[in-house]
């Protein structure tokens, strides 16, 4: 069954949407990672546009971060004077990232540009990821960055710590370029930035991780839709409801699978992301663009490149909507799954 994407101006089969989404959400539930970095380069090689690829990701993210950052500012889990210092910066970050995709794209090097980002840092991120598994001994000896880090000037008082200013403008800044030019979640950033730079618990970096992305990705999905007419409302809400559902039972087998043999599979998936996005750059030709006059036969395509920002706005209210609405149907489905392998576990014991 063929789905027209307006935006993309392509023809896909939406079983392979809907089963993308769910493989994504899954190894998302299963090993608490962002999705972007599997999906972004998936959906080019499906032939979505890189351009629409990374604004739909970052549209789909606005929604996939509502119940987890409601929960977590129930937690009190963030802190409102870092969190607001990142999104800040975030924006910043961000919107440089938006205006050199804006740049390559009309220059025709954006797909080079997003390919070659993700073969060299998935690349090196599964490298590392594999020594550290492979690594018998970890030594709790204080590293070199962590005594710059704790040399730098501008000293603050936090919530959870106190550390220099430039740390958290750094890490916002960082993961808004990032998931500008990249499509991918701040979680792949700031959670390990927080926790080694700054000495955040992990529960609190979480929440200030979906603090920070929830403010970002909106902002990024605004600016992404206005400057580069990058993102595509039908494409975001079936990978929003595929990865949603499959969530759910990746976080459920994730619980039965060892710390270790989480570490080695995540290694694996993000080296072999890293390989597929070499093949796709040195390999693979570019999918030839459908012609503007083609994608805007569209009504949804016609509203978004006469009116963008009346759209963009329309995408981030939808994304948040139906976030929450697939995200509430996901909890009870999850509560649902704990409590039946919880009857399972008193059957067998």
């Amino acid at each position: 069954m063929e789905i027209y994407l307006p935006i993309a101006g392509i023809e896909i089969n939406i079983f392979y949407i809907i089963l993308l989404g769910l493989i994504v959400g899954f190894l998302s539930g299963l090993m608490g990672i962002g999705g972007g970095i599997i999906l972004n380069p998936a959906l080019i090689k499906l032939g979505v546009p890189p351009i629409v690829t990374v604004g739909t990701s970052v549209a789909q993210m606005v929604g996939a971060t509502v119940s987890g950052f409601l929960a977590h500012l129930k937690l009190k889990n963030i802190d409102l004077k870092m969190g607001w210092i990142m999104v800040l910066s975030g924006f910043a970050g961000g919107g440089l990232g938006v205006i050199l995709s804006k740049l390559l794209e009309d220059a025709g090097y954006f797909r080079t540009f997003v390919l070659s980002l993700y073969t060299f840092y998935l690349g090196f991120t599964g490298i590392t990821m594999f020594l550290d598994v492979l690594r018998k001994e970890k030594k709790e000896k204080k590293s070199n960055l962590k005594q710059f880090i704790d040399n730098l000037p501008f000293k603050m008082k936090f919530q959870f710590t106190e550390v220099s200013v430039l740390v958290p403008v750094g890490i916002g800044a960082f993961a808004g370029f990032l998931a500008a030019v990249m499509g991918v979640g701040g979680g792949f950033v700031i959670i390990p930035a927080l926790i080694y730079l700054a000495s955040f618990p992990v529960q609190k970096a979480v929440g200030m991780s979906l603090f920070q992305m929830i403010f970002v990705t909106a902002f990024l999905s605004y600016f992404h839709s206005v400057v580069n007419h990058g993102v595509d409302i039908i494409l975001a809400a079936v990978l929003m409801a595929g990865s949603s559902f499959g969530a759910v039972f990746g976080a459920a087998v994730g619980q039965k699978i060892s710390k270790e043999k989480l570490k080695f599979l995540m290694a694996s998936l993000v080296s072999a992301v890293a390989v597929l996005s070499f093949y796709q750059l040195f390999f693979e030709k570019p999918k030839p663009k459908m012609p503007l006059e083609q994608v805007l036969d569209n009504p949804i395509a016609k509203f978004a490149f006469e009116h963008p920002h009346l759209y963009a706005v329309s995408v981030i209210i939808f994304s948040i909507i139906f976030g929450f609405i697939i995200s509430s149907i996901t909890h009870r489905l999850k509560v649902y799954i704990e409590i039946q392998l919880e009857k399972m576990r008193h059957k067998n014991a």
